[in-house]
Protein backbone atom coordinates (compact mmCIF):
# COMPACT_ATOMS: atom_id res chain seq x y z
CA UNK A 1 0.00 0.00 0.00
CA UNK A 2 1.25 3.44 -0.89
CA UNK A 3 0.50 5.98 1.83
CA UNK A 4 0.68 9.68 0.97
CA UNK A 5 0.90 12.17 3.84
CA UNK A 6 -0.06 15.78 3.08
CA UNK A 7 0.00 18.85 5.34
CA UNK A 8 -3.49 20.38 5.66
CA UNK A 9 -2.09 23.93 5.66
CA UNK A 10 -1.62 23.53 1.93
CA UNK A 11 -5.41 23.38 1.47
CA UNK A 12 -5.54 27.12 2.05
CA UNK A 13 -3.21 27.69 -0.89
CA UNK A 14 -5.44 25.91 -3.43
CA UNK A 15 -7.88 28.08 -5.40
CA UNK A 16 -11.44 27.68 -4.11
CA UNK A 17 -12.91 27.13 -7.60
CA UNK A 18 -10.51 24.24 -8.19
CA UNK A 19 -11.37 22.69 -4.82
CA UNK A 20 -15.12 22.99 -5.52
CA UNK A 21 -14.74 20.54 -8.41
CA UNK A 22 -13.84 17.86 -5.85
CA UNK A 23 -16.62 18.46 -3.31
CA UNK A 24 -18.38 15.18 -2.50
CA UNK A 25 -20.74 16.37 0.29
CA UNK A 26 -22.08 19.54 1.88
CA UNK A 27 -19.85 20.89 4.66
CA UNK A 28 -20.49 24.28 6.31
CA UNK A 29 -17.21 24.68 8.22
CA UNK A 30 -14.73 26.37 5.80
CA UNK A 31 -11.65 24.55 7.12
CA UNK A 32 -13.36 21.15 7.05
CA UNK A 33 -14.64 21.91 3.53
CA UNK A 34 -11.08 22.75 2.39
CA UNK A 35 -9.68 19.52 3.88
CA UNK A 36 -12.50 17.45 2.33
CA UNK A 37 -12.04 18.94 -1.14
CA UNK A 38 -8.22 18.85 -0.98
CA UNK A 39 -8.40 15.16 -0.04
CA UNK A 40 -10.36 14.31 -3.19
CA UNK A 41 -8.24 16.64 -5.33
CA UNK A 42 -5.14 14.76 -4.15
CA UNK A 43 -6.81 11.37 -4.76
CA UNK A 44 -7.50 12.51 -8.33
CA UNK A 45 -3.95 13.81 -8.89
CA UNK A 46 -2.25 10.74 -7.43
CA UNK A 47 -4.44 8.36 -9.44
CA UNK A 48 -3.56 10.28 -12.60
CA UNK A 49 0.10 11.15 -12.06
CA UNK A 50 1.36 8.18 -10.01
CA UNK A 51 -0.80 5.32 -11.30
CA UNK A 52 -1.73 6.60 -14.78
CA UNK A 53 -5.44 5.96 -14.25
CA UNK A 54 -7.62 7.84 -16.73
CA UNK A 55 -11.09 6.97 -15.40
CA UNK A 56 -10.93 8.60 -11.95
CA UNK A 57 -14.65 8.94 -11.23
CA UNK A 58 -15.36 8.40 -7.53
CA UNK A 59 -18.68 6.86 -6.49
CA UNK A 60 -19.93 5.72 -3.10
CA UNK A 61 -20.61 2.15 -2.07
CA UNK A 62 -22.37 2.21 1.32
CA UNK A 63 -20.78 5.62 2.06
CA UNK A 64 -17.31 4.29 1.14
CA UNK A 65 -15.64 6.19 -1.69
CA UNK A 66 -14.47 3.87 -4.48
CA UNK A 67 -13.30 4.24 -8.05
CA UNK A 68 -16.14 3.46 -10.41
CA UNK A 69 -13.64 1.64 -12.67
CA UNK A 70 -12.36 -0.48 -9.78
CA UNK A 71 -8.78 0.00 -11.04
CA UNK A 72 -7.41 0.91 -7.60
CA UNK A 73 -8.66 0.86 -4.01
CA UNK A 74 -8.11 3.86 -1.76
CA UNK A 75 -8.88 5.22 1.68
CA UNK A 76 -8.80 8.74 3.12
CA UNK A 77 -8.29 10.06 6.64
CA UNK A 78 -7.40 13.37 8.21
CA UNK A 79 -6.68 14.70 11.65
CA UNK A 80 -5.29 18.01 12.79
CA UNK A 81 -2.58 19.08 10.38
CA UNK A 82 -2.48 15.94 8.20
CA UNK A 83 -4.40 14.30 5.39
CA UNK A 84 -3.41 10.70 4.63
CA UNK A 85 -4.34 8.74 1.52
CA UNK A 86 -3.79 5.02 1.12
CA UNK A 87 -3.79 3.28 -2.29
CA UNK A 88 -3.70 -0.45 -2.92
CA UNK A 89 -4.74 -3.08 -5.45
CA UNK A 90 -6.75 -4.65 -2.60
CA UNK A 91 -9.45 -3.46 -0.23
CA UNK A 92 -7.78 -1.15 2.26
CA UNK A 93 -8.43 1.30 5.04
CA UNK A 94 -6.42 4.04 6.71
CA UNK A 95 -6.83 6.19 9.80
CA UNK A 96 -4.80 8.92 11.48
CA UNK A 97 -5.45 10.39 14.91
CA UNK A 98 -3.61 13.08 16.78
CA UNK A 99 -3.83 15.49 19.67
CA UNK A 100 -2.93 13.08 22.44
CA UNK A 101 -3.96 14.28 25.86
CA UNK A 102 -7.18 15.94 24.63
CA UNK A 103 -9.51 12.97 25.03
CA UNK A 104 -10.66 10.87 27.94
CA UNK A 105 -9.12 7.83 26.27
CA UNK A 106 -9.95 5.49 29.17
CA UNK A 107 -13.70 6.19 28.87
CA UNK A 108 -13.63 5.80 25.09
CA UNK A 109 -11.60 2.58 25.33
CA UNK A 110 -14.09 1.15 27.82
CA UNK A 111 -17.08 2.13 25.67
CA UNK A 112 -15.44 0.60 22.56
CA UNK A 113 -14.38 -2.59 24.35
CA UNK A 114 -10.66 -1.92 23.85
CA UNK A 115 -8.24 -3.41 26.37
CA UNK A 116 -5.92 -0.39 26.20
CA UNK A 117 -3.56 -0.06 29.15
CA UNK A 118 -1.91 3.18 28.04
CA UNK A 119 -2.79 6.19 25.90
CA UNK A 120 -0.45 4.85 23.20
CA UNK A 121 -2.30 1.50 23.28
CA UNK A 122 -5.59 3.37 22.94
CA UNK A 123 -4.49 5.29 19.83
CA UNK A 124 -3.15 2.09 18.26
CA UNK A 125 -6.45 0.32 19.01
CA UNK A 126 -8.57 3.26 17.83
CA UNK A 127 -6.78 3.79 14.51
CA UNK A 128 -6.79 0.04 13.85
CA UNK A 129 -10.54 -0.08 14.52
CA UNK A 130 -11.23 2.88 12.22
CA UNK A 131 -8.96 1.62 9.42
CA UNK A 132 -10.55 -1.84 9.55
CA UNK A 133 -14.03 -0.30 9.47
CA UNK A 134 -13.13 1.83 6.44
CA UNK A 135 -11.71 -1.13 4.54
CA UNK A 136 -14.98 -3.03 4.72
CA UNK A 137 -13.16 -6.34 4.31
CA UNK A 138 -11.33 -8.97 6.33
CA UNK A 139 -7.89 -7.53 6.87
CA UNK A 140 -4.77 -9.61 6.84
CA UNK A 141 -2.06 -6.93 6.95
CA UNK A 142 -1.87 -4.14 9.50
CA UNK A 143 0.86 -1.55 9.89
CA UNK A 144 1.00 1.29 12.44
CA UNK A 145 3.24 4.34 12.16
CA UNK A 146 3.92 7.21 14.55
CA UNK A 147 4.27 10.65 12.96
CA UNK A 148 5.01 13.50 15.35
CA UNK A 149 2.10 13.38 17.81
CA UNK A 150 -0.08 11.29 15.47
CA UNK A 151 -0.76 7.57 15.10
CA UNK A 152 -1.47 6.25 11.59
CA UNK A 153 -2.72 2.73 10.92
CA UNK A 154 -3.16 1.14 7.49
CA UNK A 155 -4.86 -2.18 6.80
CA UNK A 156 -5.16 -4.35 3.70
CA UNK A 157 -6.97 -7.55 2.87
CA UNK A 158 -3.76 -8.70 1.13
CA UNK A 159 -1.73 -10.77 3.65
CA UNK A 160 1.49 -9.89 1.77
CA UNK A 161 0.84 -6.14 1.46
CA UNK A 162 3.91 -3.95 1.82
CA UNK A 163 3.47 -0.43 3.16
CA UNK A 164 5.38 2.56 1.80
CA UNK A 165 5.12 6.12 3.19
CA UNK A 166 5.44 9.20 0.97
CA UNK A 167 5.74 12.45 2.88
CA UNK A 168 4.89 15.69 1.13
CA UNK A 169 7.87 17.98 0.68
Amino acid sequence: MDIFIIKVKDADEVHRDLLKEFQKKEISNPRAWNVHCLSYLMVDRILKEVYGIENREVVFDNKKPVLKSGEKCFSISHSGEYIVLGFSDYNCGIDIEGAKGKRDWRAIAERMGFHSQTEDDFYNDWTKYEAEYKSGAKNNSIKTFVLDNYVLTAVSENPNEEFELYLQN
